[in-house]
């Protein structure tokens, strides 16, 4: 189940497509010090991330920042997972132990990177620091690689009173450790963007050059191309009114095809049913995302139930949203909302029309 396998894949070999975009990830990253890799969430950004980091052959460091969304967002729950993945590099790299052990605060227990949540003077800065000494003196290609995937919940622990000012740090790596280079990730795409505040001169990373790649979804052929690549490895045969059908659900986003296409192979049931059971099963998935947004403000359903329907402007949505509602809504509310669904990448702006992004959230939205 090499296509379907639903975990993130981190060699070219298993992953379909994507040709360019890993092309494009790794010249950035050679050159550039600071690279974006944007799409909407299930696009396969991580996997593209994974496969370039692998084929880099650098050291690196990976964050996967949604790890705090449990762990809470304080410094303590950032720093531990910063010292499991400085223990995955070490376990690769393992030179780096001699310029971590360097570090007050700092204990290397065989391969494994621990911190003192105590000593005032271990900060991220001084982490930095020793990655950008080790990546000029020892690494083979002059640098090390810094991953934060899902770069958008910086933001939760960004700036107050014992806790990182990241834009601040990234404009201070940028400026003086040439041996660094980061790539961060977002889903949600105007939250990322407002979080680092390039285009804001008061912004530290203000005039700083970033490279940003794009990930967009799969197209018609080429969605129903992996579907096939996918039930053939298999062996099971699906007729092209089954793939267009699983197309038409999701449309093109390859995290959606590989759910439908694993749950599909593991149901043992007829195709057309497997379908619609998995259909089900996914929209669970989509409301518990979903419901994340609603709690912030049940205006947002009214919203999104709106766009799903096919009203697309402002103006429509509003008199919409207001019907529901019973009452009228200010102007700045309706804006307000928008651009918050905007930011979450779960609605895109299309010249002067709303559309959400995900066809099974539109589905979700139209059963409200």
């Amino acid at each position: 189940m090499m296509l379907f396998d639903p975990k993130p894949k981190s060699r070219r070999s298993d992953l379909f497509d994507r040709e360019e975009e890993i092309n494009e990830l790794k010249n950035s990253v050679l050159k550039t010090p600071l690279t974006l890799l944007l799409g909407i969430r299930r696009v396969g950004k991580t996997s593209v991330l994974k496969v370039s980091l692998n084929e880099l052959n650098a050291p690196y460091v990976y964050l996967d920042l949604r790890m705090l969304e449990e762990e809470g967002y304080s410094r303590v729950a950032f720093y531990r997972l910063l010292s499991e993945a400085l223990t995955n590099t070490v376990s690769k790299w393992s030179n780096l132990v001699d310029y971590l052990r360097s570090i007050k605060g700092v204990g290397v227990y065989g391969v494994k990177v621990e911190f003192d949540w105590r000593e005032k003077s271990l900060t991220l800065t001084r982490v930095l620091n020793k990655l950008n000494q080790f990546g000029e003196r020892e690494a083979e290609k002059g640098f090390v690689v810094v991953a934060f995937d899902e770069a958008q919940i910086l933001r939760n622990i960004s700036g107050g009173k014992g806790k990182a000012d990241f834009k601040s740090i990234l404009a201070y790596a940028y400026d003086n450790l040439p041996n660094l280079r980061f790539v961060l990730t977002g889903s949600e795409v105007g939250l990322l963007l407002n979080t680092l505040r390039l285009d804001v001169p008061s912004s530290p990373l203000y005039g700083r050059y970033v490279r940003v790649v794009r990930l967009e979804r799969f197209n018609r052929e080429k969605s129903l191309e992996f579907l096939k690549r996918g039930f053939e490895e298999a062996n099971m045969l699906v007729s092209d009114d089954v793939l267009q059908k699983v197309y038409e659900r999701v449309d093109g986003i390859v995290g959606w095809l590989t759910y439908f296409g694993c749950l599909i192979i593991e149901s043992h049931k007829p195709i057309t049913e497997a379908v619609d059971e998995v259909t089900e099963r996914a929209l669970k998935l989509v409301q518990k995302e979903v419901d994340e947004v609603f709690r912030r403000s049940r205006h947002y359903m009214h919203v999104l139930k709106a766009i799903s329907l096919g009203i697309s402007t402002w103006s429509g949505i509003k008199r919409a949203v207001e019907a529901w509602l019973g009452r009228p809504l200010q102007n700045a509310q309706i804006t307000r909302l928008l651009k918050t669904l905007v930011e979450l990448s779960i609605v895109e702006k299309k010249n002067d029309y709303y559309v959400i992004a995900d066809p099974l959230i539109a589905e979700y939205s139209r059963r409200l």
